[in-house]
């Protein structure tokens, strides 16, 4: 008992994507390391756990959102079982979606103090409307993280810095004089069609730098991904060949030790980003305005063509105003090869 007055535990919430969940990584460690009297407890989707190994003084609690947990009687479960095993007074739930209303509404009912993100959906609105855009910068997701801890009572501060993220507590460290090539990593593929960037393309940036003097690494998912991948790895000389068994942690490893990644506005970007690697990414129905621009990533660094029709979505889930996908298309591999070159020359 003396241990939980001692720090205090605040329930943080954040569910969906990978790359959202991902952005949630530098606001907990900021938290953490502004407070150390405090704890967090972590609740997302049970596959996203290897995202948050390793930072002390954090619980992962797992939601089995397609299985034990599904529903209004699956998020009712998950509620009783974590006030059962859990004792914490705040909670602040960085999603807002219609299971965590439900959540924060059960918890408020039993005296926990809540707090709700603003998602900014009307500032969204008008910058992705077809007509009459309002076309400039948002707030980043990661800001709108940082004020649900305001409206608890914390300042959290020192986001601007790079907080490299800490796999299994041990640094990957590289040998510059014995590692002589640089590395670049490469995710082709996003969860909707209109962030996804021509693979024909995609095979031409590759092939530019697959002439000896890089190791490259592809990153993608599993099914019809894991498959154009090992076709990809044929293709090529220089393509390092993954581990047996890949998953998120060994992912995580691999991505440490890039000079590079290049990637469409994708979880992806989110991940190189949280292990502090320098990030192209290749914007097309999406904008970086948006607010969901990788976290300390620089915004010139962004491959991506001024359109009047852009941005048509925040989420790239919409179907192309035009039919032609020119923000795309418009993109060709020589834009995106010297953006690559001139980081890695500063590199």
């Amino acid at each position: 008992m003396k241990e939980d007055i001692a720090r205090e535990k605040i329930l943080v919430i954040r569910f969906s994507a990978l790359g959202d969940v991902a952005m949630t990584v530098p606001v907990v460690k900021a938290f953490l390391t502004q407070y150390p009297d405090k704890e967090v407890l972590m609740l997302s989707d049970k596959k996203l756990a290897d995202l948050f190994v390793g930072i002390d003084r954090l619980e992962f609690i797992s939601a089995d959102l397609h299985g034990e947990h599904k529903g209004i009687v699956g998020i009712i479960r998950l509620f009783n079982s974590i006030r059962k095993k859990y004792n914490f007074h705040l909670v602040a739930d960085l999603h807002g979606v219609l299971r965590t209303h439900l959540l924060r509404f059960l918890f408020t009912l039993i005296g926990k103090k809540t707090a709700v993100i603003d998602k900014g959906r009307i500032d969204k609105y008008a910058l992705t409307r077809r007509e009459h855009k309002i076309f400039r910068p948002l707030t980043h997701a990661t800001a709108r993280y940082i004020n649900v801890f305001f409206q608890l009572g914390f300042k959290v501060e020192g986001i601007k810095e790079k907080l490299r993220h800490v796999i299994n507590g041990n640094k990957l460290i590289v040998n510059s004089i014995l590692i002589s090539k640089k590395k670049i990593g490469f995710a082709p593929f996003a969860k909707h069609d209109a962030k996804m960037y021509s693979l024909d393309s995609f095979k031409e940036v590759i092939k530019y730098f697959d002439d000896g003097g890089y190791d490259l690494y592809l990153f993608g998912g599993l099914g019809a991904e894991s498959r154009i991948l090992d076709d990809w790895r044929k293709q090529f000389h220089h393509i390092v060949k993954p581990p047996a068994q890949t998953d998120l942690q060994s992912e995580l490893k691999m991505m440490m030790d890039l000079d590079l990644m290049v990637t469409m506005d994708s979880a992806n970007m989110h991940l190189a980003s949280m292990v502090g690697v320098p990030v192209v990414s290749i914007w097309g129905a999406t904008h970086s305005y948006a607010g969901f621009y990788g976290y300390n990533q620089n915004p010139l660094n962004a491959v991506q063509v001024n359109l009047s029709c852009r941005p048509c979505s925040v989420f790239g889930n919409k179907a192309c105003w035009r039919g032609d996908h020119a923000c795309m298309t418009s993109i060709t591999p020589q834009m995106v090869i010297a953006k690559m070159e001139e980081i890695l020359a500063k590199g």
